[in-house]
Order: structure tokens, then C-alpha cells, then sequence
């Protein structure tokens, strides 16, 4: 797994990627600062040379966000998954729009701007995984079981919070 993003900025909403990879579903990544903008002769030879072990490229970017794209172009053998950051005056917007309109032969698959879609990236990728790995196939089955619980615990609670409501 290969986690990417143009700029160390971007590190705190990846760390949610790598968290929900590393902690929910056991799975390592390789962390890495990729700037198509800045350093593009650098994201050549680094997407080039990944290990053999990495299967699966999430790549964040904001602004005009041509990593993830530039990603999959140069690597066809790979899904790369894509997630817009926040940023500037389009809050994420450019980002998404720049992602998802990625031209036919190097498909990014886009997920949510900001954290829900570094946590969503991960699932994603946890899921292409599990397709020949069983042991995050039953990862993936036990976090449904957690957040399903959640749901169920909240709604154990609810009566309670709603009679300290008082009518109008």
C-alpha cells in the first residue's frame, strides 16, 4: 500500500488513512511526499521503483490535484484511489472535479473531500485487498460489526436523551 500526498501539509488527513489501514485492518504502507508541481522527475522514479508488495496507490492532492491521475497514468497495473483535500478558496472542489474527470485510460477512483474520504480510502483499499487476503476480508467484516454496534448503542441510549427534552 502506498500512501501519497503533494505536500507534508496534507500528512495530518493521511495519518487518518494509515491509521484506519495500520489499527482496523493490519495493513503497513509506505508513506510518501510526491509533488508532480515541484519535484515531478522525483514522482517518476519513486512510482517507478515501488516494491512489489505494494498493490493498491491512495494519493491525495488539493488545488489542481494532478497526483493521483499522473499516478495512474504512469502506473496502469495499479488502482490508484484518490482523495481531494480541503484547501484554498474552492474548499476541495477543484480538487474532486480535477480528480473525477480523469480522462479515459487512467482511472482514479475518487473518494470524499477531507477526512471522510481518507477513512473511505482506506476501506477501499482494505477492500480490493481482502479479494485474495481473508485475513482483512474478516477485518473488514469485524469494523462493519463495530460501527453497526455503534448504531445499536445509540439507539439503547436514545430514550433516555430524548425524555430530558422538554416540551414547548
Amino acid at each position: 500500500m502506498l500512501i501519497t500526498m503533494g505536500s507534508d501539509s496534507d500528512l495530518p488527513l493521511m495519518m487518518k488513512a494509515v491509521d484506519t489501514l495500520r489499527y482496523e485492518f493490519g495493513v503497513t504502507c509506505l508513506v510518501q511526499i510526491n509533488s508532480v508541481h515541484r519535484d515531478l522527475r522525483t514522482v517518476v522514479r519513486h512510482i517507478d521503483s515501488l516494491p512489489e508488495s505494494v498493490q493498491v496507490v491512495i494519493a491525495c492532492a488539493g488545488g489542481a490535484a494532478h497526483l493521483p491521475g499522473n499516478i495512474a497514468d504512469l502506473r496502469a497495473d495499479l488502482p490508484v484511489i484518490g482523495v481531494p483535500r480541503e484547501l484554498g478558496a474552492l474548499k476541495g472542489i477543484d480538487a474532486l472535479l480535477s480528480m473525477v474527470q480523469m480522462p479515459e485510460g487512467a482511472p482514479v477512483a475518487v473518494m470524499a473531500i477531507g477526512e471522510a474520504g481518507a477513512v473511505n480510502a482506506a476501506i477501499h483499499a482494505a477492500k480490493e485487498l481482502a479479494i485474495a487476503d481473508p485475513t482483512i476480508k474478516t477485518r473488514l467484516l469485524a469494523y462493519a460489526e463495530k460501527r453497526k454496534a455503534r448504531v445499536q448503542g445509540q439507539n439503547q441510549t436514545l430514550e433516555h436523551k430524548l425524555s430530558t427534552f422538554t416540551q414547548k
